[in-house]
């Protein structure tokens, strides 16, 4: 279980609520750089059957990040910040 990080001893456990919106956050950002180098690998590497393949991951990846940011406020949000 997560904890909030207040700096007191006093320390609580996250709710369910919020700890799935910090997991879903977390898998949001790992897709996000996921496909950053997903596009560079595309730019080196041609070739139908490795396009494909190519192609078929990032529809993988674009459908877990968008999975992932539902209800997910963006960094700087006020949400966020409780």
């Amino acid at each position: 279980m997560l904890m909030e990080n207040t700096g007191h001893p006093s320390d609580k456990p996250l709710s369910p609520e919020k700890e799935l919106m910090h997991f879903k956050a977390v898998v949001r950002s790992v897709m996000l750089d996921a496909s950053k180098v997903l596009a560079k690998i595309e730019l080196l590497v041609h070739g139908a059957e490795v396009e494909e393949q190519m192609s078929l991951l990032d529809h993988y990846l674009d459908y877990t990040r968008r999975l992932c940011e539902r209800n997910v406020p963006e960094v700087g949000d006020k949400e966020t910040e409780q």
